[in-house]
Order: C-alpha cells, then structure tokens, then sequence
C-alpha cells in the first residue's frame, strides 16, 4: 500500500506564491520509494484541464507526488480538472507552476522527455518507457529525476527537446502512434511502478496467492491420497488405472502447482475417502 502524509508546499504562479496547500508526500520506507517520491512530472503548456487531472490521477495511482506545469494554457485547478483527478487531487492543488521549462529543469541530474515524433535523432536516442523505468530505477536518485510530456497539440519542439538528457517513446500502432497525454502519462507512470516493485523484490500483484512451489514430498502425498480417493469410487473401472494415473500424474505435473494448491487437492481427496468411508 502507498501511504502518503500531507507535507506543507506552496503553489506557485508566474506572479509568485498565492497560498499554502498540504501536498501529499510519498513516506520512504525503502530507497525505492525515496526514488519515487523524487521523480518530477512535467507538462508543457497543457491546454486541457481533464489531461492535467487525469495526469494527477495516474500519479496517485502510481505514487508519485511531484507536479510540475510550464506555462499552462488552461486553468489548472477548475472543476473539470478536478473532477478528473479524483484522488489526485492534493497533487493537483499543490502543482508548481512555472514560465519556462529551465525552470522546472534545473535541480534535476536527470531529464527524460516523452515524443511520439520520431525522426532520425530521436529515433537514435529513444527508449521505451519500460527501458526507462528500469534505467531511472536502477540508476537511483539523490536529487530529482524529471520526467516531461509535451503540448497536446504540437507535443515536444525540437528547441526543448534539446534541453532533456534521453528521449521516451511509447510504441504504438505506427499509423497512429501519438497518443493523449492522460494516457500516454499513465503508460510511462504505470512501467515506473513496476520497476519499483520489481527492485524491491515485490509482488506485481499484492493481492496474489503465494506461488511458492510444492516440493516433490508433498505432491506425492497428494497423489497418493488422490489415487486412493479416485480407486474408492470406482473412477478406474473398466480401464487401465496405471494409463489413467499417469495421465492426471502427468496433467498436474505440467502445473507448476503451487503449495497451496497441492494442499487443496489433498484436502480434496481426504474428503472423497472421508465420504467413502460413512457413505459405504
């Protein structure tokens, strides 16, 4: 679970700081989550308040907490953009707005920009998002990372891209490949998270069953308990039993079943023998 606390932060505009907002924090208990609390978003001159707000949501969703906005053409905190937000909406209050990507850029050691355009250069230096997690997540960070994602419109110019250190792009059908940036934002920030939990040696899914295998002790057990169940209610009459044996023998091995599973199935027959037993 991504826990976050309310840190105090100031938003800014072109005309300075208008008020305190308490902007969630990702709390590190791992280097890894330090990572990510690290990593800098960027939008360039965003002109649809529902992109922003979709953008605050996937940062929530992913846990990262650090907006930064260039020069927004659209109102930023109105309820359009607030409605797409959802959860994402501390991030979007607390949002620092600033008049030139230089701004946004310059505490940063490294810089990553996102483009669907891909011609000679770009296509030279471009790594998928997945490429890109791995690399920001191994790489580890004592200062942030910037991650930054073009006008919806005309997306990244080729005097800012000259700014970033690599280039990102999301490969897609080639006859359409450029992509809305609510979503093009979630695809980059969604590869980030599972680098995280592939670093920290976590599970993609929390909410999986333990996949530990069941050693071979155990599954011998199972199938002879299994077995015996099967021959009780007269399941091999009439054909080869060692046919048959091997055939489920063979079916399960091919599983990979899991201790868990192999538990369940020996459950199984020692209820099917339990039965037998009263139920002559």
């Amino acid at each position: 679970m991504v826990v976050f606390s309310h840190g105090l932060a100031r938003r800014r505009t072109r005309r300075g700081c208008v008020g305190p907002f308490h902007a969630p924090r990702l709390i590190p208990n791992t280097i890894f989550d330090l990572m990510l609390d690290l990593v800098r978003i960027i939008l360039i001159e965003p002109s649809g308040p529902a992109n922003v707000g979709a953008v605050c949501r996937a940062m929530f969703n992913f846990g990262l907490s650090s907006l930064w906005v260039v020069s927004p053409r659209c109102e930023l905190n109105c309820p359009e953009s607030r409605g797409y937000a959802t959860h994402g909406r501390p991030i979007l209050e607390s949002a620092r707005v600033v008049a030139e990507l230089s701004e946004a850029l310059a505490d940063c050691t490294q810089s990553w920009v996102t483009t669907g355009k891909l011609g000679l250069y770009r296509r030279q230096s471009a790594h998928t998002p997945r490429e890109a997690a791995a690399t920001i997540v191994q790489t580890g960070a004592s200062s942030p990372v910037a991650i930054a994602f073009g006008r919806e419109d005309r997306g990244i110019l080729t005097r800012e891209l000259q700014q970033f250190d690599r280039v990102i792009t999301i490969p897609a059908n080639p006859d359409y490949p450029i992509m809305n940036l609510g979503a093009a934002a979630a695809v980059v920030m969604y590869e980030l998270w599972q680098a995280r939990l592939a670093a920290g040696g976590a599970a993609p899914l929390p909410t999986a069953i333990n996949r530990e295998l069941a050693v071979g002790a155990r599954k011998e057990k199972m199938f002879e308990l299994l077995f015996d169940a099967l021959d009780k209610i007269d399941f091999f009459r009439g054909q080869s039993p060692e046919h048959l044996r091997y055939i489920l023998r063979h079916t399960l091995g091919r599983v990979d079943l899991t201790t868990i599973e192999s538990d369940v199935l020996t459950g199984m027959a020692r209820q099917i023998l339990y039965y037998v037993k009263h139920h002559p």
